[in-house]
């Protein structure tokens, strides 16, 4: 675009990712539970080296997704930095970066299964900007402070539950990733309404970890977006980590801070 500029984007070491991608049929499971309806959340350490898959097994389902060094939970996900540098959709060799002051790369993006089918201009799936639903937002939509929605069952109180066992708290979640969310920016309002997921059974998004990960996702109670909150029911979501073998060296801050 004429007379646009962006934030320049770090090197990206794409022959390693491309390599990585060529064998990950090959790479032996680590692990693999669901996190149930019921459940709803649950906190797990991905190290560095593992691929971390999220599939949507039963159908499109939405997931908020949080990330911290599992070693300095200090150092957390920063959507703001990361679409900065990387764009506000997820999608393949996209690096997710974390907090000043260190500024580096958590995981990036190695698979997206997702066939993305817009109605509106510009609508993707998987976005970085927005955050968790909670008990003050639904509130305005259900207007009863005992409802469920309010009281326990939204990605706010989900992921606090998630990550007590590791000792924290809900003043440490951060604005998260939507994972299989699907929405597109309104250019007069600047909002962004949902649009239908084009989420298949089976689909799913990948992640390599570039440090030790602690993850906390939560199935979120809107289900897919796709209808109304009491018109569709939540879906339970599995996660697999592969062990892949290559450790990609640790990020070299250009100001050797």
């Amino acid at each position: 675009m004429q007379d646009a500029w962006y934030v320049p984007r770090p090197p990206f070491p794409q022959a390693f990712f491309d390599e990585l991608n060529a064998h990950r049929t090959e790479f032996p499971l680590a692990e693999e539970f669901v996190i149930s309806v019921e459940e709803a959340g649950r906190a797990f350490i991905v190290k560095r080296g593992q691929t971390m898959r999220i599939t949507c097994a039963e159908g499109a389902q939405i997931v908020d997704m949080c990330i911290w060094n599992a070693h300095d939970t200090r150092e957390r996900f920063a959507n703001e930095y990361s679409l900065t540098r990387e764009g506000i959709w997820l999608q393949r060799d996209m690096r997710l970066w974390s907090s000043l002051p260190k500024l580096r790369p958590m995981m990036t993006v190695t698979a997206d299964t997702v066939k993305n089918k817009p109605v509106h201009p510009g609508a993707r799936h998987h976005y970085l900007f927005g955050a968790h639903c909670n008990p003050q937002g639904w509130y305005w939509v259900v207007k009863d402070r005992e409802h469920p929605l309010v009281t326990h069952n939204n990605c706010y109180c989900n992921l606090t539950r998630a990550i007590a066992p590791f000792g924290l708290v809900a003043a440490d979640l951060h604005d998260n990733l939507n994972l299989f969310m699907k929405c597109f920016v309104d250019a007069e309002s600047g909002l962004h309404p949902w649009e239908p997921s084009d989420v298949e059974p089976g689909d799913y998004v990948e992640f390599y970890a570039e440090m030790d990960c602690l993850v906390a996702l939560s199935v979120c109670p809107s289900a897919s977006g796709r209808k109304a909150h009491d018109e569709e029911a939540p879906k339970p979501i599995t996660v697999s980590t592969y062990d892949t073998g290559r450790l990609l060296p640790e990020y070299e801050d250009p100001l050797g801070s």
